[in-house]
């Protein structure tokens, strides 16, 4: 019977169903003997077998076994694998059937248990740190050590021969995680070579190390099942730098065996379809996806298999069906220094992880850091028939190429997929984009630097406590104009610096007298501690001006506060309280126009950023007690959006008047008391706010004259020098 490539377990089983057989016969039969997929043993008591695609990190798994076997290596000469019990401290072979039998091996130390193994030219060699490295030759099953205890002093948990060069022995260490090679075991004089670091950051336990026939080596990384790839092709410059190559599965214990003289093998696969410079072809580890089914985790309607890339000018839609390239597209060409739409389509019925790369500077390869235009957005599928459409948005740089530019599309599984690689379950679309020429210029306020502190007091209009640190905000703009000097779009960038409220408030910004109906909604934009919200949409429906909606509730944004006072549990307001973490909300806020706008008609800055109760939660007592959303607080002299209960104005606290032809413009009166003072302020630079519970008249006396003089006199009132420094929050 011949067993066929991903079907030996099925092959396997119908051996057992036919056949009376003892434990000896049934050698791995794949590829004449020398099957091309890796396997790996996990678990402790017992073992089960992974069989892995290398290229991709599809992988299945075997039967348990009914011992635990470690130290694995594969052996050419007789096709079975060979390991060590560590349940019956022994050695073992395994046959295709993944049944073990014992080989009673003399000369191996009584009790020693072995976790590192190869076989190489039908000897088997065994190594333990601290212990030494022992040959097996499996005619005689005579065992010789080959390593002082002294010179084990590298820890390992695997090693792999190389299929050239006449038996040389690599391994890479745990702890420094640097490439060495074996030298001298044939001479029972073995030490380690130092060759140099893989480059592998993070914790890592190298459990299962394998070879290729082409002299590739590959390491699987139990924590998190990551597999590494070694190019060490040419035996006279060895180049131990690592690169991610594909994912399997992940284990606190394995080790892995390989029939070294087996090539990587792509089948039942998707590649994308760019030139290889963008690492496309398998053998430049291009982007790629193992595929058993189309049931999910594909773009469009349809995904396709072949053997190996089909790189641009061809395309695999070019050869057979399906034509697979239909999750993608673009309503428009991409502008520089402008937001770009993308609709994807995601098929099936599970959700899966949209990353993008775009070679914005054109030079023919995807740089991770800068052209990583997507990451790990999950997307929900479809019904399962009809897929389900979206559209994100990505930033053009300023300076990007113009003309056609290659973008490559993956969908996955898991997160962190990389622009190359394997990945089981998914596929890979690459596209070429248009982008045009357009000219940008950027106007910021207060710069692009520095920050203005937006602060509010949620009690309007009552004074309250009047400590304006219920909302504190950093905050600045950045007017994007076009070559003849119009207003393309706003961006707003901020974090959340305090939050020392019982309300909930929400944060938006008024865009005084430019209409809804001017802003392009599709390209609005929300990105949250640097995430982008393709699915969020910001522009407020029903307001007459344009209002952006950055968060509903800036008390779900944060995490609960550790300190707290007498007055209760608050985020960054009690003095000498650090243990509450900054920038938990950081937010850019793009707001885009259909048409660019004169910059004549633009608001002032800057702009108008007000705060609001979160809707369908009351916020306060009598007529406050209402749908939160009516109660807004804006700075002084500024304008209210539609939706605002203008009925508070000239109650309790607030004597302001608002009439609704002066606002907004010079004549706009609205939110400040009797003296003047206001319940919000923009403060010019960053700002020490008062602690909780302490009146900001305390805590910085001079805005009393300040606000009485309407703003000529003591201009400087906020300055830290001009302050009670005790009760300021610190």
């Amino acid at each position: 019977m011949k067993c066929l490539r991903h079907s030996l377990l099925a092959c396997s089983l119908a051996l057992v169903s036919s056949s009376a057989y003892s434990i000896i016969p049934h050698p791995f039969t794949d590829n004449g003997g020398c099957p091309s997929d890796a396997f790996l043993f996990q678990g402790n008591p017992t073992s089960v077998v992974y069989q892995i695609d290398l290229s991709s990190g599809f992988y299945h798994n075997s039967d348990p076994m009914t011992t635990s076997v470690n130290a694995v290596g594969y052996n050419e000469s007789d096709a079975y694998i060979y390991g060590f019990d560590i349940v019956n401290v022994n050695v073992v072979r395994v046959n295709q059937l993944f049944q073990s039998e014992n080989v009673a091996v003399t000369g191996l130390p009584s009790g020693q248990i072995f976790n590192t193994g190869d076989v190489y030219n039908n000897k088997y060699y065994l190594y333990s740190t601290n212990d030494g490295l022992w040959e097996v030759d499996l005619t005689t099953l005579v065992a010789t050590q080959v390593m002082s205890s002294g010179n084990a002093n590298v820890s390992l948990t695997d090693m792999a021969f190389h299929p050239a060069g006449g038996g040389r022995l690599f391994a890479v260490d745990n702890d420094s995680k640097k490439l060495y090679e074996i030298i001298n075991y044939s001479t029972a004089s073995a030490t380690f070579n130092e060759i140099g670091d893989t480059n592998i950051s993070g914790s890592s336990t190298f459990g299962a190390q394998y070879f290729d026939s082409s002299g590739y080596m590959y390491l699987s990384r139990n924590q998190d099942g990551l597999v590494f790839q070694l190019d060490l092709t040419d035996l006279a410059s060895l180049n131990p730098v690592a690169v991610q190559y594909s994912s399997g599965p992940e284990s606190d214990w394995n080790d892995g065996a390989r029939c070294a003289n087996a090539p990587i093998l792509a089948a039942n696969t998707d590649f994308g379809d760019a030139p290889d410079t963008y690492k496309t072809a398998l053998t430049s580890n291009g982007a790629r996806h193992y595929n058993i089914s189309e049931v999910n985790y594909f773009f469009g309607s349809e995904v396709d298999t072949e053997g190996a890339a089909l790189i641009s000018p061809n395309s695999d839609d070019a050869d057979g069906t399906p034509n697979d390239e239909d999750g993608i597209s673009f309503p428009a060409n991409f502008k520089q220094g402008s937001d770009a739409l993308i609709q994807v389509s995601v098929g099936g019925s599970a959700p899966g992880y949209v990353n993008a790369w775009i070679d914005w500077n054109d030079n023919g390869v995807f740089d991770e850091s800068t052209e990583h235009a997507i990451t790990d957005e999950l997307l929900a599928g479809g019904d399962g028939v009809t897929p389900a459409t979206y559209l994100l948005k990505v930033r053009v740089p300023d300076d990007a190429a113009t003309g056609q530019l290659w973008a490559r599309f993956r969908i996955s599984k898991d997160t962190g997929t990389l622009s190359y690689g394997g990945v089981s379950y998914g596929e890979v679309e690459d596209h070429q984009v248009t982008v045009d020429a357009q000219t940008v210029t950027h106007n910021w306020y207060p710069s692009s630097s520095s920050w203005v502190t937006l602060v509010y007091e949620d009690d309007w209009p009552q004074a309250g406590d009047f400590d304006f640190n219920d909302v504190a905000l950093y905050y600045r703009v950045d007017t994007v104009k076009d070559a003849a000097g119009d207003i393309l779009r706003y961006d707003i960038y901020g974090s959340l610096r305090a939050y020392g409220a019982d309300f909930a408030n929400g944060f938006a910004v008024k865009f005084d007298g430019i209409a809804t109906g001017a802003v392009d909604s599709d390209r609005t934009k929300l990105v949250i501690n640097g995430s982008t919200l393709h699915t969020t949409q910001i522009l407020e429906s029903g307001t007459t001006d344009a209002v952006a909606i950055i968060s509903n509730n800036l008390k779900t944004e944060i995490t609960a506060p550790t300190c707290s006072g007498t007055l209760g549990s608050y985020y960054r307001v009690w003095t000498g309280c650090s243990d509450d973490a900054t920038d938990q909300f950081v937010f850019e806020a793009s707001i885009p126009f259909t048409t660019p706008i004169a910059a004549a008609s633009g608001p002032s800055m800057p702009l108008n950023p007000f705060i609001f109760g979160t809707p369908g939660i009351d916020h306060g007592d009598g007529t406050r007690a209402s749908d939160g959303r009516a109660i807004e607080i804006h700075l002084k002299n500024h304008d209210v959006t539609s939706k605002a209960n203008t009925a508070l104005f000239a109650t309790d606290d607030d004597t302001s008047a608002y009439v609704d032809g002066d606002c907004p413009g010079v004549s706009c009166d609205t939110y400040h008391n009797t003296n003047g003072v206001p319940w919000a302020i923009a403060i010019d630079v960053p700002w020490d706010h008062p602690s909780e519970g302490t009146n900001i008249l305390d805590a910085y006396p001079d805005l009393s004259a300040f606000a009485t003089s309407g703003g000529s006199t003591n201009t400087d009132w906020y300055l830290r020098a001009n302050a009670v420094v005790s009760k300021l929050f610190e």
